[in-house]
């Protein structure tokens, strides 16, 4: 390599200019082109793992209101025609309502459960203490009764509730019989509900109680529900998550009798089909 000295200064080394050069266009291109790759993975992972976190997500929200609205239907519809004292005639615990009630119920003598529509249903029945309160949270009013006695005229506020379970937002919900607007949520992310109803002639108390046929349609008057079928629409709450894939869902829902307006697959919601059957025991030998 040249060099320049002088008396007073140390020597200057002079690279040649040919190792002074820094990078050419084809090599900056391919380091561009190379990282350009290495975002372009590191994105696919990233927004493939964020979709199928918010896939497991709505699955599990899906599962959790499955499991809950099917647990709350078992435990609400069974308490439909309780007795306290269970010699006590059906008619005489349960009698006719003068009027209906500030929720829209209006039971007919000896009627404990009866279909408004396909997703509507209102029942009644009797206390099981003075501790027990209704969906709306309403005393029971029988703090001077004993264990098996009957109130001595079943009412609102006299040992009777009366509670009605539909549809609404998005949410299964239940209006107490004193109430006439506001409404208790029992469960959440339910989009429509389908019910089959298992019916039987007659309400007398000593009449034969079984099961005849089972009804897609709302009972008659003169036929007495004892079991019922039920089908829940459940939808997830986040969208755009399913990424275009097919699903059979709502093709199944129609086939259990479901309104095909209840599953719309445009939004890109995660759907669950739930279902169930319950024996009304208390309306039942």
């Amino acid at each position: 390599m040249p060099r320049t000295c002088s008396p007073t200064h140390s020597c200057v080394i002079r690279r040649p200019r040919a190792t002074e050069q820094g990078i050419s266009l084809v090599e900056l291109m391919v380091a561009m082109a190379v990282g350009l790759v290495v975002v372009l993975i590191a994105t696919t992972i990233y927004v493939e793992g964020l979709r199928n976190f918010s896939f497991r997500t709505s699955q599990s929200e899906n599962l959790g209101n499955s499991r809950y609205a099917l647990g709350t239907l078992d435990d609400e519809f069974t308490k439909a025609g309780y007795r306290r004292d269970p010699t006590q005639a059906m008619d005489e615990a349960f009698p006719a309502d003068g009027a209906a009630h500030p929720n829209g119920c209006k039971f007919a003598v000896g009627q404990a459960i009866y279909a408004v529509d396909t997703g509507t249903l209102c029942i009644r029945y009797q206390a099981r203490d003075n501790n027990e309160k209704d969906c709306a949270g309403a005393a029971a009013g029988v703090v001077g009764l004993g264990a098996y006695e009957a109130p001595p005229a079943p009412a609102l506020g006299a040992g009777m509730f009366v509670e009605r379970y539909f549809l609404s937002g998005g949410s299964l919900v239940c209006r107490g019989g004193s109430q006439s607007e506001a409404k208790q949520e029992v469960a959440d992310g339910v989009r429509d509900v389908h019910f089959e109803f298992g019916v039987g002639k007659g309400s007398d108390s000593f009449a034969e109680r079984r099961v005849e046929a089972f009804k897609a349609t709302t009972p008659a008057a003169d036929e007495v529900i004892r079991s019922l079928r039920y089908a829940i629409l459940l939808a997830a709450s986040a969208e755009k998550i399913t990424g275009g894939m097919d699903s059979s869902v709502c093709t199944r829902w129609e086939g259990v009798g479901g309104t095909k307006a209840s599953c719309d697959a445009s939004k890109g919601q995660l759907y669950q089909l739930a279902s169930g059957s319950l024996t009304l025991r208390n309306l039942m030998p």
